[in-house]
């Protein structure tokens, strides 16, 4: 038995190996390149393994965006009936069930049930209660994953189908509640941007429809030699975002006057060692925060070479390629990390650091870069770009106004956040009880 034998022996019910009661399935998908376009854009919807691990987090039906046409169909398999699908690699021993027919590769596998003692739903449950029992045993070379011959030993209980029905009960209301209270965030997390242009008294015009006469324009080459040459940049929506921004209530400036430093990242080719210097990556970078679960770590001799790519409380750091203009305020706990050469960093004055940061991840800055952006395959922006950002400046009173109301609704979707990740606990508590306790 693959499970602690201290936890199972406690367990009043009946206990069985997936092998027993499992059939289980790879997908498949022969064909490499995989991203091989002659296989895709078909009738045939086509499971990632990101789909199964959304799924199973939300405990929602499995959404995909890919498909295979007949071609791709053919190098692969095509799963009619319901099947509980399981990720074996990279993330392991995710769940959902698939209830339409649908294609997968290789790292994933389809479970169905070799008789009635089981549902389907149950087993979806039971092994995210297990899920971190199923990691803890795969094997790792370059990366995780976990075979058949692994899954078919471990070991499954099997109550009665009422305590089935009631263990699926309580996960289903639990999963309820955790949507509902991440719902109630994401209107918190939408209501900042309404809430900051009011208080700017910024209207933001509506979208034109995307229509032939809407992509026509005219603009005078005198223009065009004193700027960009693109045509992307002269469309209508963003003079009229321009406008928008220039008619509130507060003065408008560029940001360069607020900035006492502003420089690149290190480039650093991910050198990265187990000790060292701490380093920022651009993944850590999420709006208004700072988020570095897995921290990095550069070798001591680069310390001289990192001297101007260090940051400081308070400064503002900026990403500069992928995911454009997300901005993070530097908090104590990374005071003195180096940073990436994606991202650029800013140190302020005479302006509050979190007032910039929120305009900067506001609509009013994803519209200024979206617009001022360079690079055709791949955009990015730069140190001029950032220092000719326009926005609205009130005094200092109002800024801390700002931030104060901002800094609480942030909170509040904080707190919506924990309680939907400890409702989830909380109930696979209870159901860990019933399976695993028989004085319970």
């Amino acid at each position: 038995m693959l499970l602690d034998k201290s936890i199972i022996q406690h367990s009043k019910h009946a206990l069985t190996t997936f092998k027993k009661k499992i059939n289980m399935q790879r997908g498949r998908f022969g064909h490499r390149p995989r991203n091989d376009p002659r296989y895709y854009n078909g009738i045939y919807p086509f499971i990632q393994t990101g789909n199964i691990v959304k799924a199973s987090e939300s405990n929602e039906k499995i959404e995909y965006s890919q498909t295979l046409n007949e071609l791709g169909l053919f190098t692969s398999r095509l799963f009619n009936e319901k099947v509980l699908v399981i990720t074996i690699a990279a993330n392991i021993g995710y769940t959902a069930i698939l209830d339409y027919p649908a294609c997968f590769p290789d790292s994933l596998i389809a479970l169905t049930l070799k008789d009635n003692d089981l549902t389907l739903e149950y087993l979806n449950i039971y092994i995210r209660i297990i899920r971190q029992y199923i990691e803890k045993i795969a094997p790792q070379a370059a990366q995780k994953n976990i075979n058949l011959k692994q899954l078919g030993k471990l070991p499954i209980i099997v109550p009665n189908k009422d305590i089935q029905k009631e263990i699926v009960s309580i996960m289903e209301i639990a999963y309820s509640k955790k949507i509902q209270l991440e719902n109630e965030a994401q209107v918190l997390l939408k209501s900042i941007d309404t809430y900051l242009l009011q208080e700017l008294g910024i209207t933001i015009p509506s979208e034109e429809k995307n229509t032939l006469e809407s992509r026509m324009f005219y603009v005078n080459l005198k223009d065009i030699l004193k700027s960009r040459f693109d045509s992307f940049y002269y469309q209508k929506k963003y003079d009229k975002y321009e406008k928008s921004i220039l008619s509130g209530k507060y003065p408008i400036n560029k940001l360069e006057m607020y900035i006492k430093n502003i420089s690149y990242g290190a480039s650093v080719d991910n050198c990265y060692d187990k000790t060292g210097i701490p380093m920022l990556r651009i993944r850590d970078i999420k709006p208004n925060a700072i988020d570095s679960q897995e921290i990095v770590y550069l070798p001591v001799e680069m310390e001289e070479e990192l001297h101007h790519s260090r940051v400081r409380v308070g400064d503002i750091l900026i990403t500069r390629s992928g995911t454009i203009g997300v901005c993070s305020i530097v908090d104590k706990f990374h005071d003195g990390f180096a940073f990436g050469s994606f991202m650029i960093k800013i140190s302020l004055k005479n302006i509050i650091p979190e007032y910039v940061s929120y305009i900067i991840n506001s609509y009013i800055g994803k519209k200024y870069f979206e617009r001022n952006k360079i690079g055709a395959v791949q955009g990015n922006i730069t140190i001029p770009i950032i220092k000719s950002l326009l926005f609205p400046v009130p005094q200092m009173e109002k800024q801390k106004e700002i931030v104060q109301k901002i800094k609480d609704i942030y909170l509040e979707i904080k707190r919506l956040d924990e309680e939907a990740q400890e409702t989830i606990k909380l109930a696979k508590s209870k159901v860990e009880k019933i399976l695993l306790y028989s004085d319970l």
